[in-house]
């Protein structure tokens, strides 16, 4: 089955007249093809509809993505992964709301955070007290000129304030009330264009005759860096160097920041709505296929996708729907599959895998598979998997049951089965009368479809081996 993640502007979409919507609609309403998870991210764009209309007027909503996603809900865990659960829609999103009017209620100050430590917060009193120096104003004139001549000095300020000293407690409360209102205000638009001023960040970024790669390199060359990935490493710390999630988000971040489709601040769309677009980005890469509706967020999350090499294809509603409907023949019975992957080897490769050339079928086969791999020598002979993404999560029971079943309509009885859908191993055969051997299996976390075309024996070959049988049958009773 094929995974696909909506960001919210498609998911709240789906069901409308609107032509595109409709005809993809259509297409994803076939739970026997689509499997589609809903996330946090889609629960913090409906809390900003909820804040304002009740929970009666997001009702509507959460209906829809129960409909479209079974319950089927894509998390980040305290284990630093993206993990499936299967969890009702109204009831994520009471648990969502109930932690968010939570957290708005705590508030943002230093004496807010004494207070909750009660009886300790005296230990900190000293602490507070420090002063420490503020560079601004004490810093000789070139070092202050150096300073004031920077879009990024008002950061600064509003951090150490003018003063020759600060104390701890006034930087520290500084620092909170800059991070309490930097997604509700424009602070983080300045900040972003300050720096690129600053660096002088080329207007060739976003030209599609230019690669943005070249000019984001140039950016870090500017900033005592090799290129891009490098800056972009050095400037992870804590959570964002622990997971491939946290990581994803950290560079779109960053893409955003060096001014590659950059997001627009205004009333209405702050940091806030933004950072939960990076937030669908990465958990798009629990999925085959990401359809999102606004351009920025496309550009970010393909050139994101291909910089940590994730092979999650990135969509528009409208090029989705092209695509499938230009692309929709169904492997018709066994015989129109096995041809049809015997041509797929006469194909000029596009990759190599341990050896073997290999090919990319974006229309995924069997609704499953979407690689295609054989033996420079052997084209007889072909495996199909899906093109593996660090964030994979998993494999459902229902895809191996609907690819299983899928062969069984086409070849009859299998000629061996071992194992049971469900547990860790699994494999299931059949042979064609044109002595084909198609083999399912899942092993190791590896799910796999082989396809080879025996050789038929003559006579004497049957009559050797045969005889290499008893002799070597007989051998091993006399030891």
């Amino acid at each position: 089955m094929i995974r696909v993640y909506l960001d919210w502007n498609v998911f709240s979409r789906l069901d409308h007249n609107d032509d595109i919507y409709k005809r993809l609609t259509t297409i994803l309403k076939d739970d026997s093809k689509y499997i589609i998870p809903y996330s946090p991210a889609h629960l913090k764009d409906l809390y900003r509809s909820y804040k304002k209309v009740g929970i009666n007027g997001i009702d509507g909503y959460l209906e829809k993505l129960q409909k479209y996603s079974k319950s089927l809900f894509v998390v980040y865990t305290i284990k630093d992964v993206l993990e499936f659960q299967f969890l009702d829609s109204r009831e994520s999103m009471q648990q969502h709301i109930e932690a968010y009017d939570e957290h708005e209620d705590f508030g943002f100050s230093v004496d807010r955070m004494k207070d909750a430590l009660g009886p300790f917060s005296s230990i900190f009193d000293s602490l507070f007290e420090i002063q420490l120096p503020n560079f601004l104003p004490i810093g000789n004139n070139e070092t202050k000129g150096n300073i004031a001549n920077t879009k990024g000095s008002e950061l600064l300020k509003s951090l150490l304030g003018t003063e020759e000293t600060i104390s701890m407690k006034d930087m520290m409360q500084n620092m909170l009330t800059i991070s309490s209102t930097l997604y509700e205000d424009n602070n983080y638009s300045n900040w972003r264009d300050g720096f690129q001023k600053d660096i002088k960040v080329s207007g060739r970024i976003k030209d599609k005759r230019f690669s943005p790669l070249k000019t984001l390199d140039e950016n870090a060359q500017k900033l005592q860096k090799t290129n891009f990935m490098e800056l972009f490493e050095n400037t992870l710390i804590g959570e964002d160097r622990k997971s491939l999630f946290n990581k994803i988000i950290a560079l779109v971040r960053q893409l955003d920041f060096h001014g590659f489709y950059q997001d627009i601040i205004e009333e209405g769309h702050h940091l806030d709505n933004i950072e939960t677009d990076y937030e669908h980005i990465a958990y798009a890469t629990s999925c085959d296929i990401f359809i999102v509706a606004d351009k920025n967020t496309k550009e970010k999350a393909a050139l994101s996708f291909e910089l940590l090499k994730l092979n999650v294809r990135v969509v528009t509603p409208k090029e989705y729907v092209d695509f499938v409907e230009e692309n929709s023949a169904e492997i018709k019975d066994g015989q129109h599959l096995i041809d049809y992957l015997f041509w797929v080897s006469t194909v000029e490769p596009t990759l190599k895998i341990n050896e073997r050339n290999a090919l990319y079928i974006p229309s995924f086969v069997l609704n499953y598979f979407n690689l295609a791999s054989y033996p420079i020598d052997n084209p007889k002979s072909v495996i199909l998997q899906k093109m593996d993404t660090p964030n994979r999560v998993g494999i459902f029971v229902k895809e191996i049951e609907t690819v299983a079943q899928k062969l069984n309509s086409f070849y009859g009885t299998p000629i061996n089965e071992l194992g049971k859908l469900g547990e860790d191993s699994y494999f299931i055969a059949w042979l064609t009368k044109e002595l084909v051997l198609i083999k399912l299996q899942l092993s190791l976390g590896n799910f796999t479809l082989e396809i080879t075309q025996c050789e038929k024996l003559s006579r004497y070959e049957k009559f050797i081996k045969k005889s290499k049988y008893i002799i070597g049958k007989v051998f091993r009773e006399l030891k």
